[in-house]
């Protein structure tokens, strides 16, 4: 074989072999160009989109995208969202708070590339996250120890002890760490916080020998407080109900006595911590109303501020710092989510009382109350609005029969309520549809230890 035949021979190799690859590579470009962008990866916290509204899921392509595609977004179940394209992500942005365990796919059809070409749907689907909360189950005979704290899923699952003592009185729950009050022999109360997560626990120093006479939480500022009445004594005046608050935070501390206007520790008549913040509202004895911001109490940097005057705390509304209170039959609200604290008419509803056996679900002044459903016992709890009134859960078909609704509030995130009843049973209820999604053996569900 000569010399020129055989480089002829290899450059029509080499040239057919570039042919081939080339037109391979045309395809793909075709075949990429005609499907349209594909989705490469997607973000969403599923445990903050349960409590919190305006959170976001990133939906990222593998090329940039016509900013077209943001109007074409669904979701479902049909929840309310507004999209943004920003170069290859399209950034979805849910305006309410999402419902808990549930499956979503949000879906944004006919998406293109800046480049043209080929439409594509970019799906995706995630479950929403299935939170855990915690009761107070009563004793049972035979078992070593009388009370426990239990925690299930909120949509259903088997209760699991997290904490066992003689005898408990209430407790409240800071994400992984409880505060349990429980009695002693003589009748006094201890107060402990108990990690979850395996830490030693802390004994709580009171003032003396006492009980506790409250117990709140905030969990997202990892504050409690208690109101303690000291023990009787011969040798002084034991006022009533004194407010201290405690900062979880600093781990193995003090309390913080919170004072009232004449510089002693406050006898509070009601009081409620401001979410998410390090304040609270106190009402004295006289039905004055004070705002103290704990930590300035702690280290004397600021006091109480008197801001009004109310018959009844009545509750915030979920998700705000909006403070509901109730004066002669009329509700007001005072936004302490701004600097000057303005106070407005907050909507009556029929059939409000506007006390303990009330709660508030939303801004429009929707609110459930334990109501009698005509058989001389509480037995129905109903959604009362502007427009008139719904029953949202009913005892009349549930056993043991003469049972009746003890307490009801509503969940953190204003989309469900804990109701309670005499059998000492809680039920957690869609506010949506009324249905129900679990059902445990127990009370003083952890939502409504705010209250």
């Amino acid at each position: 074989m000569s010399t020129d035949n055989a480089g002829r021979r290899f450059r029509r190799l080499l040239y057919g072999s570039i042919t081939v690859v080339s037109v391979m590579a045309a395809a793909l470009v075709v075949a990429n160009f005609s499907h349209g962008p594909q989705l490469q990866s997607a973000q969403i916290n599923v445990n903050t989109a349960v409590e919190r509204s305006g959170q976001r899921l990133l939906l990222q392509a593998n090329e940039p995208l016509d900013p077209s595609a943001a109007g074409k977004l669904t979701v479902s179940p049909a929840a309310a969202a507004t999209a943004t394209v920003d170069g290859d992500t399209i950034d979805v942005q849910f305006t309410g708070i999402l419902s808990y365990n549930t499956r979503y796919t949000v879906s944004v059809p006919e998406v293109r590339s800046v480049a043209g070409g080929g439409a594509s749907t970019l799906d995706y689907t995630f479950t929403t996250a299935n939170p855990t909360t915690y009761f107070l189950s009563p004793s049972k005979a035979g078992e070593q120890f009388s009370d426990a704290v239990l925690s299930a899923p909120i949509g259903g699952g088997a209760p699991t002890p997290v904490y066992q003592a003689p005898r408990i009185r209430q407790f409240v729950a800071l994400g992984d760490t409880l505060v349990v009050d429980t009695v002693n022999d003589d009748g006094t109360d201890a107060l402990t916080i108990v990690s979850l997560t395996g830490a030693a626990p802390i004994v709580v120093n009171l003032a003396g020998s006492g009980t506790i006479t409250s117990l709140k939480a905030d969990p997202t500022s990892k504050l409690f407080g208690y109101t303690f009445t000291p023990q009787p004594s011969a040798h002084f005046e034991a006022q009533p109900d004194q407010l201290y608050v405690y900062d979880i935070t600093r781990g193995n501390d003090y309390s913080i006595p919170i004072t009232g206007t004449d510089f002693e520790v406050l006898t509070a008549k009601d009081w409620m911590l401001i979410p998410g913040t390090t304040s609270l509202v106190a009402q004295t004895e006289s039905s004055d109303l004070l705002l103290v911001d704990t930590l300035g109490e702690r280290d004397g940097t600021s006091g109480p501020v008197p801001i009004g005057r109310a018959d009844s705390l009545v509750g915030f509304v979920p998700t705000t710092k909006t403070l509901i209170t109730a004066t002669g039959g009329a509700r007001t609200a005072t936004d302490f989510a701004q600097p000057e604290h303005p106070s407005s008419a907050f909507p009556s509803v029929a059939g409000d009382l506007g006390g303990t056996d009330s709660a508030i679900v939303d801004a429009s002044g929707a609110t459930l109350e334990i109501q009698d459903s005509g058989h001389g016992s509480d037995t129905t709890v109903s959604t009362l609005e502007a427009g008139g009134s719904s029953a949202l859960f009913s005892l009349d078909s549930l056993e043991p029969a003469g049972q009746s609704v003890t307490s009801v509030c509503v969940a953190p995130n204003g989309l469900y309520a804990a109701i309670t009843t005499s059998a000492q049973q809680i039920t957690y209820v869609d506010l949506a549809d009324g249905k129900t999604l679990s059902t445990v053996d127990g009370h003083d569900a952890n939502w409504c230890s705010a209250r």
